[in-house]
């Protein structure tokens, strides 16, 4: 065997050494490949419902916000409607004080005035009011008071 006979074997064992590591390389990329693949569609699928639940979990806080304008709305409804009914109250306060100081300082509040007068003194002359206000009457003792377990029959009778 010549020195080119040995280059030749030694270079056709070379390439296919080297051709044997290529179809090997490119089987073990394929694999990865395969499995890159597949981890994306997992992925995607998981990315779906994710997003279908960021989604879901966007339109729930929308609704949210929605009723939450409302309720502020409503509020601030309540708030102008409770302010008005205060200065309605208010301006009906300042009537019935006029009105009650217009009758009681009066013609009207000094007729009642003489009126109640009249009254007391006609009371007073019959005999009907005393002095201090208290009602006529007279001191019951205990001995005239009926007692406790007849008072009971005649109430529930």
């Amino acid at each position: 065997m010549s020195i080119a006979g040995v280059a030749a074997l030694i270079a056709a064992v070379s390439f296919a050494v080297l051709a044997c590591t290529g179809v090997y390389l490119a089987v073990r990329f394929t694999r990865v490949l395969g499995d890159a693949a597949t981890l994306v569609r997992e992925t995607r699928t998981g990315q779906e419902a994710l997003f279908a639940r960021a989604n879901a979990a966007v339109d729930r806080a929308s609704a949210q916000l929605d009723r939450t304008e409302a309720a502020t709305t409503a509020v601030a409804d309540l708030g102008d409607s409770m302010t008005e009914l205060a200065g309605q109250a208010n301006a009906l306060a300042g009537i019935g004080r006029s009105v009650a100081g217009a009758v009681v300082g009066g013609p009207i509040g000094r007729a009642a005035a003489v009126a109640y007068g009249v009254r007391h003194a006609v009371g007073l002359r019959r005999g009907t009011v005393t002095r201090q206000g208290a009602l006529p009457g007279r001191v019951v003792n205990s001995a005239e008071l009926p007692s406790a377990g007849h008072a009971g029959t005649r109430a529930r009778a």
